[in-house]
């Protein structure tokens, strides 16, 4: 085959060694990946948007030839098409049944005129794109003699229930069903075992075989998992029985779950579990203990009686757990003082509240008096979980320590004492994130209470007090540690570099005492730094190759701790002028910010000890993957991680069955994967209005973003958006940091910036936290900030009123030419 003119590659095989996929376009690359996986993709071929047909001509009847000859399909495949946020369906032109050559040529010219059409540059436009990127190359395929034709969405769109497919179809060719010209027949198929929920007769019945329904569930579910998220998947049946898929795109319009209470995956999605994908193992080791604590912890303060039934306080959706932030609301709005509003904004939870807007308990007499029992039993369990959380390294280190003891003589362990030890050390986790989880209830509520007390004060001074400030400059937050070393790390390999005595030492302290960090610390199937110590090496090459200097976290969480006291006497100083106001709140605010900024270190002493947790459940986890496999109750050692505690538990007390776990961990691990290039929304449920902050552009031409502010201070810095840990090897100094969430691996990233916006996040997150021990401005709950923002734009971040503005070009052309990071007073 010859070139065009234009310098374009010819006809380009699908499946074919050469396949261009820069020029082949979406829709046809697509299935040339099917192909090559080995689906029932129809053969075809594609035109390349330039190419000439006076060089073609004669090598498309060659092709067609080849295919069968006609009649063909022509459609068109453009490089921005079926794209996880845009699918571009029905923008562009599908030509079917043409059976000549000069019917072949006018389709592939109309499918390229499609990308000027009116709809098309309106839709390119409206998802951001340039019009530039409508090029169209034409798929041609052979067409199938259809008996039936249809779809199948991976997941029910209509009711966002991800546990089924939905199968839409008609007699002949799937066009008439696209168009609207029939009303499908349609099957509701429960993924798990392929079995039929419901079925409806269209405007012609079509009796799908058992054997295609059982094939169309098994495409739904391999395709989802190939491609990481829903999909929409075009078939159809050949009068010989064959199966066949036309296409495979993502599905762009879901209507998420409205049919259960109301969920959210707060605090679970900054740098937590629900921050990607989450295995069903690590979901159960959250389960369980969350699942227990919640409702202990609501007996415990009376709110709930003892013979109450468990309530549902976290479930999986879409891949990650989520928590009934409605039934928590329900029993929190039966306390005096309550506020929805508030209670979202710290947590991070991201509510349209519409008309109604937020539930509010008023604090009347009477409501104080009924709820006296309860403000009792709540200050006895802020006293009790301190008292819990004092010492509570002792225990947890000995324990840790001969759970990891043991694991070194796995090798010459028989398999009934190994899986006994596997049971001890999943009950050590559940008590770890027991105790965790009750921290973080209890930290949430003392902060609620604290921020009442200090709104009380405000009102009665009517003199601002700034909660942010109060709680800054804790000096004794666990992770800071990380940073310190890293620190020490960076100064030995600029003085004496990589390759000396000191280095080894100073690197072998740094991975033995943070073996159980990784970049995805919270996903328990991905390593730890233990497994593989040269990431950190990695991490300083590129902090050293960057030019970049480290910021002192302990210097600048003193720094903090100086804004926190000039706080606090500011605060004494309005008592001080009044001895009413003194007597009424002195003692009260003193004593009540030592145990706020108390059980703010506690609860990142804890997540600390639970993430030792889970490295030591994840050692095990790996070791009992090995023998599983050997004795061929799982597929492949990894898929140990797609069984839940409970399974493991099965198993230990051989109670479990073999075929019913290998058929579990299959289904589970296509859900797992079938999700992982989703993002879904942080909240569900019934009655639920999504909360969608749009971008504002002032007069000045620059674009403000709202979020938290969540440590104060204002900075205008370059920005550098990143989705993953690893990227943030492009860092340069003093850049803006943009991303959709951070957890503790990444605390070495905050000494490198000068400011922080995420996605996710509120006042009591681990980010926050951070942010406000570096003295970094940090806003944090932006929705759509890595989609908005781009890296190199010039931001301004203000951690105090809690807006990002990204400054136009004018202004940013100024404070360029004077240095890339102004520090705003």
């Amino acid at each position: 085959m010859r070139a065009s003119a234009s310098n374009e590659p010819d006809l380009i095989s699908l499946g074919g060694r050469d396949f261009n996929t820069a020029v082949a376009g979406g829709k046809a690359s697509s299935l040339h990946r099917l192909m090559i996986e080995g689906y029932p993709v129809p053969p075809g071929f594609v035109v390349p948007a330039n190419a000439e047909f006076d060089c073609i001509g004669s090598e498309l009847e060659i092709a067609v030839t080849a295919l069968g000859g006609y009649p063909v399909a022509v459609r068109s495949s453009a490089q921005l098409e079926d794209l996880a946020a845009a699918s571009f369906a029905g923008q562009y032109a599908t030509y079917l049944k043409i059976t000549t050559l000069t019917g072949l040529i006018e389709a592939i010219e109309a499918c390229r005129a499609s990308g000027k059409h009116e709809h098309a540059l309106s839709y390119l436009h409206k998802n951001g794109y340039q019009a530039n990127g409508a090029q169209i190359s034409a798929l041609v395929q052979k067409v199938v003699d259809a008996s039936v034709a249809g779809v199948v969405f991976s997941i029910d769109p209509q009711t966002g229930r991800e546990e089924y497919a939905l199968v839409e179809c008609c007699h002949g060719l799937g066009d008439r069903l696209v168009s609207g010209r029939v009303t499908p027949t349609r099957y509701v198929l429960r993924l798990e075992d392929r079995s039929v929920v419901d079925h409806q007769a269209g405007g012609e019945h079509v009796a799908l075989p058992d054997e295609t329904l059982r094939r169309l569930c098994h495409y739904a579910l391999e395709l989802q998992a190939y491609f990481g998220t829903p999909q929409d998947i075009e078939w159809a049946l050949d009068r010989a029985g064959r199966l066949w898929v036309l296409q495979s795109r993502p599905i762009t319009r879901i209507h998420w779950r409205c049919d259960i209470e109301e969920f959210t995956n707060a605090n679970f999605r900054d740098g937590g579990v629900a921050a990607q994908a989450c295995t069903p193992l690590m979901y159960s080791l959250y389960r369980n203990p969350f699942q227990d604590s919640m409702q202990r912890y609501f007996v415990a303060l009376r709110l709930l009686p003892k013979t109450d039934p468990p309530r549902c306080w976290v479930k999986m959706f879409y891949g990650r757990p989520y928590w009934c932030s409605s039934a928590v609301k329900e029993v929190l709005s039966r306390v005096p003082g309550y506020d929805e509003w508030r209670f979202d904004q710290d947590l991070g939870i991201q509510k349209d509240y519409a008309t109604a807007g937020p539930v509010r308990t008023p604090a009347t007499l009477r409501t104080l008096l009924r709820a006296l029992p309860v403000a009792l039993a709540l200050e006895r369990e802020y006293r009790r979980q301190l008292r819990i959380t004092k010492n509570y390294g002792h225990k947890f280190s000995r324990d840790e320590s001969r759970h990891l003891q043991l694991a070194e003589s796995f090798a010459a362990m028989p398999d009934n004492e190994f899986f006994s030890m596997l049971l001890a050390v999943l009950e050590f986790h559940e008590r770890v994130q027991s105790d965790y989880f009750t921290t973080v209830y209890d930290h949430a509520n003392y902060q609620t209470d604290f921020k009442k007390l200090l709104d009380r004060i405000s009102h009665a001074t009517g003199e601002p007090i700034s909660s942010v400030a109060l709680m800054s400059g804790l000096l004794d937050v666990s992770h800071m540690r990380m940073q310190r070393g890293f620190l020490q790390l960076i100064r030995t390999a600029r003085q004496q570099g990589m390759d000396s005595a000191a280095w080894n030492e100073v690197f072998a302290n740094f991975i033995q005492t943070h073996s159980h960090h990784g970049d995805h610390e919270l996903d328990i199937s991905a390593p730890r730094w233990g497994e593989c110590p040269e990431r950190i090496q990695q991490m300083v090459e590129e902090v050293l190759s960057a030019g970049i200097e480290p910021k002192d976290g302990e210097a600048a969480a003193r720094e903090q701790f100086t804004l926190h006291t000039a706080e606090v006497e500011r605060v004494l100083s309005i008592f001080r002028r009044n001895p009413w106001h003194a007597f009424r709140f002195e003692k009260s605010f003193r004593k009540r910010l030592n145990i706020a900024r108390t059980y703010a270190s506690r609860r990142e002493q804890m997540r600390e000890y639970s993430t030792r947790a889970d490295w030591v459940v994840r050692q095990y986890s790996l070791e009992a993957g090995r023998r599983l496999h050997r004795r061929g109750w799982l597929s492949h050692e990894e898929d140990v991680f797609m069984l839940h505690t409970d399974d493991i538990q099965a198993v230990a007390k051989n109670r479990a069955d073999k075929i019913q776990l290998l058929a579990v961990t299959r289904i589970r691990k296509l859900m797992y994967r079938g999700y992982r290039n989703l993002e879904p929304p942080g909240e569900l449920g019934r009655g639920l209005s999504a909360f969608v902050a749009e971008p504002k552009l002032e007069s000045s031409g620059a674009v403000l973003l709202r979020g938290t502010g969540c440590s104060v201070g204002r900075v205008r810095a370059r920005a550098r958006v990143v989705s993953a840990l690893a990227e943030c090897n492009n860092l340069r100094p003093r850049e803006i940091l943009v991303t959709r969430f951070t957890d503790p691996a990444w605390t070495p990233v905050f000494g490198l910036v000068s400011g922080i916006v995420t996605e996710v996040g509120g006042l009591l997150s681990h980010g926050a936290v951070l942010g406000r021990e570096y003295g970094l401005p940090t806003v944090l709950n932006v929705q759509g900030a890595t989609n908005i923002i781009k890296t190199g734009q010039m931001l301004e971040v203000d951690g105090t009123l809690g807006t990002v503005t990204i400054l136009p070009t004018r202004v940013v052309t100024g404070v360029a030419s004077l240095q890339d990071t102004e520090v705003v007073a």
